[in-house]
Formats: C-alpha cells, sequence, structure tokens
C-alpha cells in the first residue's frame, strides 16, 4: 500500500512537472553530459526554468511532493556521484534576461560569465576583465566570490536579489549587507536570481586587452582537460596546490584520473574516470596533507549525491 502510494504520487508529480514545463524538462539524464568533470549518474530530473516565477513552482512542488532538489549553473564547480541524484536538479541556463544603464549592467543568474564579458565589450564597461577564462555561471561565481588574489566579483556588486526557498520570498540585499570573504559568501541554499553590478567606461580595444592579458595568465598557469578548477580552498597563508605538491602527489592516478602535473591542485579526468576515482584522489589527499602539515584541506567544489 505504502509501495502503491508512493508510486502514485510520484505519478502526480511527473505529470505536473510534464504539463508545466514541456520541453524544459529531462528525465534520468546523465549529469556526466552536464558538468565539467564528465562523470556522474543520473539525475532524476532536471528543470530548466526562464522565469523567478517557475522556480518557485518547481519548489512548492518539490517540498508538496517530498522530492530533494538542488541548483545548479554550468556544472563546472561540481562533482556529481556515480550514483547520481535522485531528485531535482534546477538548472538556471536559460535564465539570462539583462538591462544595461549607462555604467550598471542588471543581469540574471544563468548568464555564463564569457556572455557578460561580451556585453561589456559591447558597452564599453570595464571592471569584471579578471574573470576571462572561469568557465561558469554568474549565480555560481557570486556565490563562491569568484576572481583572483588581489580581485572578487563581490567588489563589483551594489545588490542581489534572491529568492529564500522557506518562505519563497525575493529579498533584494545591498553589497554592504552580504558576507563575501576568500572563494565565498554568506549564500548557501538561496537561489541567486539577479545581481547589479557597476562598471566603468572604457574604450574596447583596452577592454579586450585586459582580457587577452588575464586569459593569457590563466592558460598559462591551469592545466588543460576534465576538470572541475581547483579543488581545495587554498589554507591561508598558504596555497593547497603547493602543499600538494610537497606531498610528492603531482602526477598521482587512481583509475582514469590523475593530480595534474602542471597545478597539483587539479583532478584531471582523462576521459573515463568514475566519479569515485575523482573522490578517491581527494581523500588521498587530504589524508597526505593533513599527516605532512596538519592542515585540512576543504574543498572549493561542491559534492553532489552519496559518496560513502
Amino acid at each position: 500500500m505504502v509501495y502503491f502510494l508512493k508510486m502514485q504520487n510520484t505519478n502526480f508529480f511527473e505529470s505536473f512537472i510534464e504539463n508545466l514545463f514541456n520541453g524544459k524538462f529531462l528525465k534520468n539524464f546523465f549529469l556526466s553530459q552536464y558538468t565539467s568533470f564528465r562523470c556522474g549518474g543520473k539525475v532524476k530530473y532536471l528543470i530548466f526554468p526562464e522565469t523567478i516565477d517557475e522556480v518557485k513552482k518547481i519548489i512548492e512542488i518539490s517540498k508538496k511532493y517530498k522530492k530533494d532538489f538542488i541548483f545548479l549553473g554550468k556544472g563546472t564547480n561540481v562533482l556529481v556521484s556515480d550514483n547520481g541524484f535522485d531528485g531535482i536538479v534546477i538548472s538556471s541556463l536559460k535564465m539570462k534576461k539583462k538591462t544595461i544603464e549607462e555604467n550598471k549592467i542588471v543581469c540574471e543568474c544563468g548568464l555564463e560569465i564569457s556572455e557578460i564579458l561580451n556585453i561589456c565589450i559591447k558597452n564599453f564597461l570595464t571592471g569584471l576583465e579578471f574573470l576571462s577564462g572561469i568557465p561558469g555561471t554568474i549565480g555560481g561565481a557570486i556565490k563562491n566570490n569568484a576572481g583572483l588574489k588581489t580581485k572578487w566579483i563581490s567588489e563589483k556588486i551594489t545588490y542581489v536579489e534572491y529568492l529564500d526557498v522557506e518562505n519563497l520570498e525575493i529579498i533584494k540585499k545591498e553589497r554592504k549587507d552580504i558576507y563575501f570573504d576568500y572563494r565565498r559568501s554568506g549564500f548557501k541554499n538561496e537561489f541567486i536570481w539577479k545581481v547589479e553590478f557597476l562598471l566603468e567606461m572604457e574604450k574596447q580595444e583596452v577592454i579586450k586587452k585586459r582580457i587577452r592579458e588575464y586569459m593569457k595568465e590563466r592558460i598559462k598557469k591551469q592545466p588543460i582537460g576534465y576538470s572541475a578548477g581547483c579543488i581545495f580552498k587554498n589554507p591561508y597563508p598558504y596555497y593547497a596546490g603547493e602543499l600538494i605538491e610537497k606531498c610528492g602527489l603531482k602526477g598521482y592516478k587512481i583509475g582514469d584520473c590523475h593530480i595534474s602535473e602542471k597545478h597539483a591542485n587539479f583532478i584531471i579526468n582523462n576521459g573515463k574516470a568514475k566519479s569515485k576515482d575523482i573522490y578517491s584522489l581527494i581523500e588521498v589527499i587530504r589524508e597526505k596533507v593533513k599527516e605532512k602539515f596538519n592542515i585540512d584541506l576543504e574543498l572549493e567544489i561542491n559534492l553532489i549525491g552519496d559518496f560513502q
């Protein structure tokens, strides 16, 4: 009887989703096709809302039918379990509305960083060039306070609008009221919806030159291949990559993945690695760094699903 009721609820849920999000809904989708690591199992439901009201509706339905849900941008900062995720992934990739007024850009979370840099070039706006080469979306960049050692996306923000998933209210916060720190922010489970950037006017040639210079530096320092960028946050005042290298772990392999010889804070999937292999490398790194330096490395990437 319990099984029958569960099946009935699932059927009602799927019918509702299919009717409401026709053409914006995928079932049993392999997240290995979605993420930059190119590994991981299936997600039960993948939905692409186009408005904040649609995001609200998905959350309402998820709560009603007791379905777990997560938010995902471009999938460049995550590792998905081989067992997948038996819930709902709410993708922001179709939420790309924007407005430009003088030296201000207001945009939604699904815009990719490369897209907003192109917008900046077309509108003679400077200030975000240091984000060049970061493959994610604006929403993810804000949540993780993306940037370099001395430049952060939070420095260019005037306000953020986000959806509180508990009460489904849209809240607007000024920059001064939002916690930002190295590779982190005060945002946890909220859905970051919209942001305003305050920039400066500049010639297109100057902006393009700066973008090329930042890209050149990023290419020089970062390895090529299927990865999720830096695996660990730098434990101030040290650098995670340096600690990993001093443990002699550059090139260390498990399965079809290895710790990069170019930058030890990168794990590269050579093409056929399983998520469990990458997670095993993460555990090896943590163990060796703890053993040698008594430092607990904190993940910069997010884990989705069960890794136990």
